[in-house]
């Protein structure tokens, strides 16, 4: 469904980036411009290459952020309720730096580029806690890369997991709470499909994982730890 946006009612207001101000002065400083808009599994954001005409906040959903390399995707970030996505792109001169794919249903708000630059000169705690995000962004990448050059196959994908666990927690059964395909591994860890289902089913041979409905649960982490250290 989609409609105006009110940060004043948003479930996730406290965990974005404005929450070091009351929903209440977001709201008239983007009063009119916030648009809440409806994204289905598998949907895309925005796109690497294209325009950029502002930023989004996650309402309620969980996002991919990922570059094209060498053909393939290689997912850079994840994100969830209360993230703000796509700021980076304005300060490319609006030419988005990467793409951003929902990998569930998702509910998230666009603010327009004008509006959201006449909040970043009004609010400098904004701009303190995207500095922040960027760097933790920086430090993600940085992560990424060393994976890919220094981790095997089997320790890339035991990284991926946890960094999953850590992002988006675990549900009830103490599963991962998120439905990821095999591909989405993939893209995660920076292998071939193939490679994640061989190695997923390996780590559900030796107990580190099992399988529960369409999920993944972390059942041994010092087992998963060892691969992260070969």
């Amino acid at each position: 469904m989609n409609g105006h946006g009110d940060c004043q009612t948003c479930r996730s207001f406290l965990k974005s980036a404005f929450c070091s101000e009351k929903a209440s002065t977001i709201a008239n400083v983007l009063s009119g411009h916030l648009l809440s808009i409806s994204f289905k599994k598998g949907q895309d954001i925005y796109k690497e290459g294209t325009l950029g005409k502002g930023v989004f906040c996650i309402q309620k959903g969980k996002i991919k952020i990922y570059k094209i390399c060498e053909g393939r995707n290689l997912v850079t970030d994840l994100a969830t309720d209360g993230d703000l996505i796509g700021y980076a792109n304005i300060m490319n001169e609006g030419v988005c730096i990467n793409s951003a794919k929902c990998i569930e249903d998702s509910q998230i708000c666009f603010i327009p580029e004008k509006a959201f630059k006449i909040l970043l000169e009004s609010k400098s705690a904004l701009i303190a806690d995207l500095l922040k995000r960027s760097c933790r962004e920086t430090a993600q990448l940085s992560t990424i890369i060393t994976a890919l050059k220094c981790m095997n196959t089997e320790g890339r994908i035991a990284c991926a997991l946890t960094t999953i666990e850590k992002k988006f927690g675990v549900d009830k059964a103490g599963c991962l709470d998120v439905n990821l395909t095999r591909k989405d591994i993939s893209e995660i860890s920076g292998t071939t499909t193939e490679s994640a289902i061989r190695i997923l089913n390996s780590f559900k041979k030796d107990q580190s994982i099992a399988f529960q409905n369409n999920r993944i649960k972390i059942i041994d982490k010092n087992k998963l730890k060892l691969y992260l250290s070969n």
